[in-house]
């Protein structure tokens, strides 16, 4: 089973990798995480149940440096979604002293040659607790090894710390953004249920010195790492718009075209473009944007073939994924289908106006920027539940 959870979370993890530049940016740690964590189960999966000591020596050894940073990743990425900034503070590469650590007490095994490294995968085949046993510089195996589900377990609860600090601070407008605390929370309790449970289990491996004595008094250990890691694996099955980042909607639209900014009563138009933002969308944060989205779209750029979301997000200043989370969350319809309908009402009103007696219906699509004839019909269809033609004989 455990095979399966892994390759699981590494399509989990592909989907992210392909999603990040339409997301938002601190996506980047999010899939890092899972990269690391999955690799990490599956050099578990090697050790106990392949049998393969190519296998093992590849993946047991090589990337612990690596699975010091899914910490770090877990923390930058909530942070990030927090703060709505993704970037790397000067400080932040503190974090990489545990890898940095790791990397020189098994630099012996590390940089030994192949068959070393086959006779200690043959070792584990025999007992997967020989694990413990690698030669180390500095650190013994059994402390290297407890180590890691610790580190992990801290930053699972640094990270706990700044969700109730957030929450205090804001509590008040906590509600409107359930969905994302939701999965802050969830990712949170099942990174310390996964950590802690194999924190436990590692020490029971150490107390027996066998792989097989410890499975059997840790059998629910196990199983709580394993539930833990399939519920991680596909909670984004579950929470698929975190994918769409958080809004923070304190930004001065430029309208590029003119250069000029657009005016609102009421809306100082001298706003720092990163000020210091709170985490929540305010009903005041939700008119700003719609009403700034409002003003782009006078100047009808949709009726340009090439429009799309990145063409708005340049246009406007404001990000990709601001901009489908509020389509998708607040106005609930996603772009294509916003844009296609503005393009359908412009059509309405030329026709409205005489134009339908004079173009065709080929020429309707393309001064509405419809890309094919079939994109037309079926948009026009969508939204007003006849075909264009049904529509002029209604109104002859």
């Amino acid at each position: 089973m455990l095979l399966y959870v892994t390759l699981l979370g590494f399509i989990i993890t592909f989907l992210l990798l392909i999603n990040i530049r339409k997301s938002n940016k601190s996506n980047i740690y999010l899939f890092l995480f899972f990269l690391i964590n999955n690799i990490y189960a599956l050099s578990h999966y090697a050790a106990i149940y392949s049998g393969n000591k190519y296998l093992i020596a590849i993946l047991l050894v090589h990337f612990v440096p690596i699975y010091m940073l899914a910490g770090p990743a877990l923390y930058f990425y909530v942070r990030g979604v927090l703060t709505d900034d993704a970037h790397l503070r000067k400080f932040d590469f503190l974090h990489l002293i545990p890898a940095i650590l790791y990397s020189v007490n098994f630099a012996g095994y590390l940089f030994s040659n192949f068959n070393h490294k086959l006779e200690f995968a043959q070792r584990v085949i025999l007992n997967p607790i020989a694990v413990v046993r690698i030669e180390t510089t500095f650190m013994s195996g059994d402390l290297s090894f407890l180590l890691r589900p610790v580190l992990g377990i801290i930053y699972g609860i640094v990270i706990a710390i700044m969700l109730f600090k957030h929450y205090r601070k804001l509590q008040d407008l906590w509600k409107q953004n359930v969905l994302i605390h939701k999965w802050l929370i969830f990712l949170t309790a099942t990174v310390l249920l996964i950590y802690t449970s194999f924190l436990l289990f590692g020490i029971l491996g150490i107390k027996f010195l066998d792989y097989s004595s410890s499975a059997q008094s840790g059998f629910y250990l196990l199983v709580s790492v394993v539930t833990g890691l399939l519920l991680l694996n596909v909670s984004l099955l579950f929470f698929p718009n975190i994918l769409y980042g958080l809004p923070q909607l304190d930004y001065v639209i430029n309208n590029k075209s003119n250069g000029s900014k657009y005016e609102q009563p009421n809306v100082p138009l001298e706003i720092p473009k990163r000020q210091v933002k709170s985490f929540e969308i305010s009903e005041e944060k939700l008119n700003l944007l719609k009403y700034k989205v409002d003003r782009y779209i006078q100047n009808k750029p949709y009726l340009s073939p090439e429009f799309n979301l990145t063409i708005m997000s340049s246009d406007t200043d404001i990000p990709v994924h601001h901009l489908s989370y509020f389509f998708n969350e607040y106005m609930g319809i996603n772009f294509n289908t916003w844009k296609n309908d503005l393009k359908i009402d412009f059509v309405i009103h030329l026709i409205q106006e005489g134009s339908g007696e004079i173009l065709t219906l080929d020429a309707l699509a393309k001064q509405a920027g419809f890309g094919s004839r079939t994109s037309f019909f079926n948009s026009f269809k969508q939204k007003m539940g006849v075909t264009p033609s049904d529509y002029l004989n209604s109104i002859d």
